[in-house]
């Protein structure tokens, strides 16, 4: 029973693979920085980095990887230009895992 005599209803908590962000990395500092708070923040970050030219992908690629070690994560290349980034907790569910495994091959 709560404070007032009424039960508070929780939310249940969504899965991992139903807090994906699916974005293409645009070359912006201020866009990449979101993605890294977004991670930090438990939302499994799927980045398409086509288009953006091999020296400004590589950049973000590389920054993006290391924000994902830095916060205990991992990062999981999906196709040549695609990955996905995600803290350790976020794999405990296995809802990512099914999610990647349900991706065309």
């Amino acid at each position: 029973m709560g404070l007032f005599g009424k039960n508070k209803q929780e939310e249940p908590e969504l899965s991992a693979a139903e807090r994906i962000r699916i974005e293409k990395m645009k070359d912006n500092d201020e866009f990449a920085r979101d993605i890294i708070l977004d991670i930090k923040d438990g939302i499994p970050c799927v980045i398409n980095f086509e288009g953006l030219g091999e020296e400004a992908g590589n950049k973000f690629l590389a920054f993006l990887e290391g924000a994902a070690v830095a916060l205990e994560g991992k990062t999981i290349k999906i196709n040549e230009f695609t990955y996905l980034f995600a803290r350790k907790e976020d794999f405990m569910d296995g809802s990512l895992r099914e999610w990647l495994n349900k991706l065309p091959k």
